[in-house]
């Protein structure tokens, strides 16, 4: 009986614990959703400006840069400890973003095979 109870007891704490997880991953992401100016003043010309575009799609957190109209997806994006990473396929080449936020900017480096470029942002 002793161990059927701190079995429960256990398995409750760590729903518990878990719960305050999520609320608090969910909270620090929110702080980031919505749209950011960036400027890559380095690279070519068309990807100079862009729109850095974060949003939660299915309870996920979902990331697109436009630039020059079109939009692009990044995958494996990651937010952890106010950096967010993540890659996209620029004409068949990895880019990689790495970013580091603060309350209403960011500043970072964008690599490829070419190199690495810095990349900053400001919240729309």
């Amino acid at each position: 009986m002793k161990n059927i109870t701190f079995k429960s007891i256990l398995f409750l704490s760590i729903i518990v614990l878990s719960s305050f997880a999520v609320k608090d991953s969910f909270v620090k992401v929110k702080k980031i959703l919505g749209e950011w100016e960036c400027s890559i003043p380095d690279a070519p010309m068309e990807y100079q400006k862009g729109v850095l575009v974060l949003s939660r799609v299915d309870g996920v957190l979902a990331a697109e840069m436009v630039m020059g109209g079109q939009g692009m997806p990044l995958e494996d994006v990651v937010y952890e400890k106010d950096v967010l990473k993540g890659k996209m396929d620029v004409q068949g080449e990895t880019v990689r973003y790495n970013l580091n936020f603060t309350k209403k900017s960011f500043e970072g480096i964008v690599s490829y095979s070419q190199g690495t470029l810095d990349i900053t942002g400001t919240k729309k």
